[in-house]
């Protein structure tokens, strides 16, 4: 068990205030309450002594006022008996003290005749009028005063009570023949002097108060500024062009200073760390434990991870979730450099393909300290190469087809006559049948073979000016048939006053026919097709058809646009080759998304003007 002042000594220390601004709001709180306090304390003391003091001489001018009026009145009536004397007495100075008394407010006064040794009266006259004739104690103050023949200001209890008590002689031909005395009840001064503590209090509170609410309002706009330095301090480690904002006074030239530094080291920065930063490939370096030490503008571009991010943190943290092996990791560990390795990255958003070299970073002394790879992106490059083995090959595939078309297309047509004259001389039933399904199959194989030719040689476009919105009105009325409404809600969300643009009609509404086809198969039972019509500038427009139907899996989609390829036990494959390459055509692009089970989204975007090239 700690000793006491062990514990004492901790909670001083979780008390004590530790950020700068904590201390500067203490040291301020106590540098404006101390003062405060105690000029408090002194207006109070100074308020009382004031009031003690106001209330002395107000009490002597009382008893002034009454020594004035009372002249030579106590030689009045001395043939009387005692009692008669003071109730003659009272009945003649009475209305005196009553009317003074009254003049001012909470104050007794009255005389007492030392010859008769009783008080002859006492103001106001309602309240003390029944001590009239009461003769004072022995130890009374007033005793002292006809003593001595001096005034004399008395606290204590007297006959009216807790009092303060001003009392004067009544001199008359160098005889003291009696005293006058004004007080007041102590209560009433004690209750004034508690007003006046009050109302010192409340201000001296609202002073502090205010003085804490411009404390904590000037420590807040401090601490931003410091804040705002310290961040600046933090970045400037992962950027040198890191700039504080100007500020004013100290805080002003610190930051001034701080710019000034980080100015001063962009420019102390070597040939080759500039060439890293301007440099189109990725550059990413570990050090001898794999934490990322070093990360480049074009490596945060390709791979899409910040350098707050991966600076300081483990390198192959960013693979715990993935089979990926990182070749500079492969490097550091087991000294095994590659060139020109090609890898599907799993960056932060997309999975990439890059092509990598790595080696090995050593020191003047020879000693390994890390590692560095150096990586180009090569997606766009290989979606390009695809793009252009499969144009090549959809070239290829079409010569080869327009041949096999024409070659096949002369024999079906012999078929197809000779056929037909069969059915006309034949009265057999069964052979009729037999014929009709003879021509029913030529025509569907003519068909493919026309989808062919097109596929081969598609007719030239006829451009000019359409309204996408009509396109697609047009083509839903080939599409809504009875039975397909009665299961399939059909949305269709067209913008308003869209622009015509430059395009071959027919053609379009080949490719919208083939996707809403499509979309119409791919719901099983009750669904929905969303068509969106919309301008993306005043240069390009969009065409969004979605479905909620079966979806298409990763491992089909990138083969949807392939010639041939098809999921339908009846299809040819062509309906989407047909389609992409019409899109294309009109210098437009078409993609797709879809989850399986969840839907398909075609998307299409087609220039205003032909010839505007592919959008970004």
């Amino acid at each position: 068990m700690s000793p006491p002042f062990l514990d004492y000594k901790r909670f001083i220390q979780r008390i004590r205030p530790h950020t700068l601004r904590s201390k500067m709001m203490v040291l301020a709180i106590v540098m404006v309450s101390l003062p405060t306090l105690v000029i408090g304390y002194l207006v109070e003391t100074e308020g009382r002594d004031a009031l003690l003091q106001e209330k002395k001489i107000k009490l002597s001018a009382v008893t002034r006022l009454l020594d004035d009026a009372l002249k030579d009145s106590f030689k009045l009536y001395p043939d009387l008996p005692r009692d008669q004397r003071i109730a003659a007495l009272n009945q003649q100075l009475a209305p005196i003290t009553d009317s003074i008394t009254k003049a001012f407010s909470g104050v007794g006064a009255g005389y007492y005749n030392r010859e008769l040794d009783a008080i002859i009266t006492y103001g106001p006259q309602a309240l003390h009028g029944n001590a009239v004739g009461v003769t004072i104690k022995q130890d009374h103050p007033g005793r002292d005063v006809m003593a001595t023949g001096e005034p004399l200001v008395r606290w204590g209890s007297q006959v009216r009570g807790n009092i303060m008590n001003s009392m004067i002689p009544i001199k008359r031909d160098d005889q003291v023949i009696g005293y006058i005395w004004a007080n007041e009840l102590s209560n009433d001064i004690a209750r004034q002097a508690l007003a006046m503590d009050l109302k010192i209090i409340a201000v001296i509170c609202i002073g502090m108060l205010f003085s804490i609410w411009m404390i904590v309002a000037f420590s807040r706009r401090f601490a931003s500024d410091i804040d705002t330095i310290k961040s600046g301090l933090n970045e400037l480690p992962l950027n040198l062009k890191t700039q504080i904002p100007p500020m004013k006074g100290e805080m002003g030239e610190i930051s001034d200073s701080v710019n000034s530094l980080s100015r001063a080291l962009r420019e102390a920065k070597t040939l080759n760390e500039l060439i890293i930063e301007s440099a189109a490939d990725g550059v990413i370096s570990v050090d001898i434990e794999g934490r990322v030490t070093m990360m480049n503008p074009a490596a945060e571009e390709i791979t899409g991870y910040r350098q707050k991010e991966l600076i300081g943190r483990p390198y192959a943290e960013i693979f715990e979730n993935t089979n990926f092996f990182s070749p500079v990791l492969d490097t550091l560990i087991h000294d095994i450099e590659h060139v020109a390795l090609e890898v599907d990255y799993p960056g932060k958003n997309r999975t990439i393909q890059i092509s990598v070299s790595t080696s090995q970073l050593r020191n003047a002394q020879g000693d390994t300290i890390g590692a560095l790879v150096i990586f180009t992106d090569l997606t766009a490059k290989k979606e390009v190469q695809r793009r252009i083995e499969q144009a090549e090959r959809l070239a290829t595939l079409g010569e080869l087809m327009a041949g096999v078309a024409h070659e096949v297309r002369n024999p079906l047509t012999a078929i197809s006559g000779f056929v037909q004259i069969l059915k006309d001389s034949e009265t057999d039933p069964q052979r009729l049948e037999y014929t009709q399904i003879i021509l029913k199959e030529v025509h569907s194989i003519n068909k493919v073979i026309q989808q062919l030719l097109d596929f081969a040689r598609p007719r030239p476009s006829l451009y000019q000016k359409i309204n996408l919105n009509q396109i697609i009105n047009q083509s839903l009325v080939l599409v809504k048939t009875k039975g397909v409404e009665a299961r399939i809600d059909f949305v269709v969300q067209l913008e308003e006053q869209l622009p015509d643009i430059e395009a071959d009609g027919e053609l379009l509404k080949q490719v919208l026919l083939n996707l809403l086809i499509n979309a119409v198969q791919s719901i099983a039972a009750r669904g929905e097709i969303i068509i969106v019509t919309r301008a993306l500038s005043s240069d390009w427009q969009e065409i969004i058809i979605s479905d909620n139907g079966c979806g298409i899996s990763d491992e089909i989609k990138t083969k949807i646009f392939d010639p041939f390829y098809t999921t339908k036990p009846s299809g040819t494959g062509l309906g989407l080759s047909i389609s992409h390459r019409i899109i294309t055509a009109h210098d437009g692009d078409i993609t797709l998304t879809s989850k399986l089970n969840q839907g398909t989204t075609f998307t299409i975007v087609l220039p205003v003007k032909h010839s505007e090239g592919i959008p970004q």
